[in-house]
């Protein structure tokens, strides 16, 4: 590996034969392709793919709202190698190769604006396929009554999100959201965040729990 100043390779980005071009802190950095290792994964290593794998599934999915609620990290990353990162460390349960997805602990959000309080989620009783969402407004610190509600409702198994489409203050304090059939006899994981009206500005998520539509 080098660093280059001056000559034919100066300002080099991308691959050119079987060398690397880069940029790394401002400084232009020529080095070998790494090839492959011919030796064996260990077990951990195995362990730790499975892991990371399993984990990158969970954050694509959310993808949409991990762009607006890890856009602002404080390692500089992007929003999904952020959201992985952490949800990695804090979110995957289990001990190696059983791991599973600790969906209390999931986070689709990061940020500083106050979020709401107590969310809870439940069927409705007499309704077809219909949850409701509760919270109290938590408004203290950073908060303002034009902030916007977003609900999500994943069940694994199913690739989908649903959201709700219309617009939710913080101080509302509910919301009704109908989901698809084929949701139904299926857990299903909910999640809220907080976003200001000028979509600059979020909330830490919270989970509001798991519930079965029967």
């Amino acid at each position: 590996m080098g660093k280059l100043f001056a000559g034919p390779w100066s300002d080099v980005t991308g691959t050119v034969g079987n060398n690397v071009g880069r940029y790394v802190d401002g400084e232009n950095i020529f080095s070998v392709k790494p090839h492959k290792s011919s030796k064996p994964s260990s077990q951990s290593q195995i362990n730790h793919r499975t892991g990371f794998g399993m984990m990158m599934e969970q954050v694509s999915l959310f993808s949409g709202a991990i762009a607006i609620g890890f856009k602002d990290n404080i390692d500089k990353l992007a929003p999904g190698n952020a959201a992985l990162k952490y949800n990695f460390k804090h979110a995957l349960s289990g001990t190696a190769p059983n791991y599973s997805i600790s969906y209390a602990d999931f986070l689709i959000s990061r940020g500083k604006l106050n979020p709401v309080s107590t969310p809870a989620v439940a069927a409705v009783a007499g309704e077809t396929a219909t949850l409701e969402f509760s919270w109290l407004d938590g408004g203290f610190g950073l908060s303002d009554s034009t902030d916007l509600i977003k609900v999500y409702i994943h069940t694994p198994g199913i690739e989908n999100l649903v959201t709700n489409g219309t617009v939710v203050k913080r101080n509302a304090l509910k919301i009704r959201m109908i989901v698809p059939f084929e949701f139904i006899g299926l857990p299903l994981h909910c999640y809220i965040m907080v976003v200001s009206a000028d979509g600059k500005r979020f909330s830490n998520s919270r989970y509001c729990g798991s519930v079965t539509l029967s």
